[in-house]
């Protein structure tokens, strides 16, 4: 398997949104400011790719009990719209992204997703309470840097009831690797050398998830191929070193604010694929997981 992506369902949804949040929310509001970052740039790069890999893997139905751990604000307003028969939590520890995502979520009428903030690495909600879980993109960033990630994935596993499931996505590359800031990062206020996320390899990821007791349901990998518009390569990758990739990125992104163009999504077709093994650059892996069985 080595299908492209396509985007185009999410661009549409955020940026038809956005402009009906910009519309209706008070101009001082931070949350005015997202919507209006939002209509400019919907849908990041990887998320392109991310997203409709995701909803491929859920399995929602009426009356499903989901706990969103902190992925990207806007699919889990794309999962609440999809599915308005399905009660939707999204728990994040950060306060500034709740009130903003929790105002446009208002704005727009979105009955059924509630935001709470908390810690995933301690829950308080009672055990199996759950039929779902997603969470992109988010467990990478849990400090502390050695056993974080395992820490969340326990606690996600107490709440998820017998026969639930965990969709989730990590950034898994050929070397495992850990990356830092000089800066705050969520809830850590060192400003040197500071932990903000994993990188996985493969076997890195199937211990932590095999330590947290699941195992993979299903799973697919996003690839992306070499090229001067691989912007994910340019940014995190090799390509951050050659000059190229060190004005690059930028350059696509003053594009996109100055002249308000929208470009992520036409790299994101062009270079992400969706894949079943490593036959490009990986760049994330989207996997949903079971409770492991104890017998076996």
């Amino acid at each position: 398997m080595n299908s492209r992506i396509d985007p185009t369902p999410f661009v549409q949804f955020v940026r038809q949104r956005a402009r009906k949040a910009s519309r209706l929310l008070p101009p001082h509001s931070p949350a005015y400011r997202q919507a209006l970052n939002r209509i400019r740039r919907p849908v990041d790069y990887m998320r392109c790719a991310e997203f409709p890999l995701a909803l491929e893997q859920l399995s929602l139905q009426t009356g499903t009990r989901v706990l969103d751990v902190a992925s990207p604000q806007w699919f889990s307003l794309y999962l609440a719209t999809q599915f308005p028969q399905t009660q939707f939590l999204y728990v994040n520890l950060l306060v500034n992204e709740l009130e903003q995502i929790r105002e446009v979520s208002g704005c727009l009428g979105i009955q059924n997703i509630h935001y709470h903030e908390c810690d995933v690495r301690s829950l308080p909600f009672d055990p199996e309470y759950f039929d779902r879980v997603v969470s992109l993109s988010a467990i990478e960033h849990v400090g502390p840097e050695n056993g974080g990630d395992a820490l969340a994935l326990k606690e996600i596993h107490r709440v998820l009831a017998p026969h639930g499931t965990l969709t989730l996505s990590v950034p898994l590359k050929q070397v495992r690797n850990v990356m830092y800031s000089n800066r705050p990062v969520y809830d850590r206020v060192v400003t040197r050398d500071n932990f903000f996320a994993r990188e996985y390899d493969l076997e890195q990821f199937l211990a932590v998830i095999d330590t947290a007791g699941f195992q993979i349901n299903k799973k697919a990998l996003i690839i992306e191929q070499p090229g001067l518009g691989a912007l994910d390569d340019l940014e995190w990758g090799r390509g951050r070193k050659r000059l190229y990739g060190k004005y690059g990125v930028f350059l696509v992104r003053a594009i996109e604010k100055y002249l308000n163009i929208y470009l992520e999504d036409k790299f994101a077709v062009r270079y992400l694929r969706v894949a079943s093994e490593i036959t490009y650059r990986p760049v994330n892996i989207v996997a949903t997981l079971a409770k492991a069985d104890p017998r076996q």
